[in-house]
């Protein structure tokens, strides 16, 4: 997998695993029916990240994570299709696999990759056996479908938790404004008052204005200016 290619799906990883899998129990059902419809006793929903194998959801199996340098999903993301291997010990990638050799032993492998619409893999729906086995073409095309119900359901969770995270920076954006408005609304008021006050005091003097009249206007006319600049800086960001 070309440098470019793995980063862009490293990046899509880390999105998605920041959801919570475990608000979600129809991801645990799904791999409760794969397994049960493919005749495995396990199956797993994974994410594979630079250096971890994430398991997000299980149907007998307790880890929740593995070291990616030994797991099956790095091959299933480099795929389109199924990966299958009925027999890990007569395929050579897994000669020294410590998931061959040591418990859980796993013997049968199949992994459907997950991959969300703009076309990037990020783990797999995969079974487990701890006997050489196979799936039928019909429970093949049983683990693609569930996979791809596992990669709606992860985009619309996905989609749904940035939507959230929108509506509560708007809304915090709309009581900041609020707040900013109020307290603004009092500072502008307060130049304005003096500007007013001014006038009428002109005014009562048949419109004839000293020099500290004059000063007085200047001043809380600068007064004001500078609030009205404050205030737009303010709000400049929100």
């Amino acid at each position: 997998m070309q440098k470019d290619t793995e980063a862009k799906r490293l990046k899509e990883v880390n999105r998605f695993l920041t959801l919570d899998f475990d608000m979600t129990k129809e991801f645990t059902e799904i791999t409760a029916l794969a397994a049960e419809l493919c005749d495995t006793p396990v199956a797993l929903i994974t994410l594979l990240d630079k250096d971890i194998n994430w398991i997000k959801a299980r149907t007998g199996f307790p880890a929740e994570a593995m070291p990616r340098e030994t797991s099956f999903c790095q091959y299933t993301v480099l795929q389109d299709e199924l990966l299958i291997i009925p027999d890990t010990t007569r395929d050579e990638r897994f000669t020294n696999n410590p998931l061959v050799n040591e418990a859980p032993h796993v013997r049968f492998y199949a992994g459907a990759p997950l991959t969300i619409k703009s076309g990037v893999r990020l783990g797999s729906l995969c079974l487990f056996h701890a006997i050489p086995h196979n799936i039928s073409a019909i429970q093949q095309r049983v683990l693609s479908t569930l996979a791809r119900q596992v990669t709606y359901l992860m985009e619309l969770e996905l989609n749904q938790k940035v939507l959230l995270q929108q509506i509560r920076a708007i809304e915090e954006k709309n009581n900041k404004l609020s707040e900013i408005a109020h307290i603004q609304s009092h500072e502008i008021r307060q130049p304005l008052t003096s500007i007013m006050g001014i006038i009428n005091l002109i005014k009562e003097d048949g419109y004839i204005a000293g020099k500290d009249k004059l000063m007085m206007l200047e001043e809380a006319a600068t007064q004001l200016d500078a609030r009205i600049h404050a205030i737009v800086d303010n709000t400049r960001d929100l």
